[in-house]
């Protein structure tokens, strides 16, 4: 018995003093560009769009999905365009541009 218990403890320090340490894990690290907010909105009878650039399709609708108005623009940066919408209504907003077709909805206000 005293020899088992011998060749037990033996056994353990052995297998302590020739464990290794563990290396870390390799990470990898992925750099990602910020994107722009891209927004909607309308203003004193303006609508505003922020973030896009490029040609563009501005196509406004009501809430029931009736096409109000079609714009097309040769750079959506900055893009302004007087319109007048009935206040306090909601409307939908789809632009399409060379890269994205995003749909928003705005309230006239």
């Amino acid at each position: 018995m005293v020899k088992k218990l011998l060749l037990y403890i033996a056994l353990f320090y052995y297998t302590i003093a020739s464990a290794r340490e563990i290396p870390p894990p390799k990470i990898t690290t992925i750099s990602t560009a910020t994107q722009i907010q891209k927004s909607v909105f309308y203003k004193n009878g303006i609508i505003h769009i922020v973030g896009f650039e490029g040609f563009g399709i501005v196509e406004v609708y009501s809430i029931i999905g009736n096409k109000i108005t079609e714009i097309n623009s040769n750079d959506l940066e900055g893009f302004i365009f007087p319109y007048q919408l009935e206040l306090g209504n909601m409307y939908i907003i789809r632009i399409l541009s060379n890269r994205d077709v995003i749909t928003f909805k705005i309230v006239a206000s």
